[in-house]
């Protein structure tokens, strides 16, 4: 298990991805991802 930090920012909230799951989704500072939500498991999907 990896762990992030999640901060508020206004209304919105901004959340640290651990660099392993960065590195192993090759996720760049310009992509889109999105968190979902599957009967209380999260899973993180880069959206092309």
């Amino acid at each position: 298990m990896d762990v992030s930090h999640v901060s508020s920012r206004g209304s919105s909230l901004r959340i640290t991805i651990p660099k392993k799951v960065i590195q192993r989704l090759d996720i760049k500072p310009e992509d889109i991802i999105g968190f979902f939500d599957d009967d209380g498991r999260v899973t993180i999907e880069k959206i092309e």
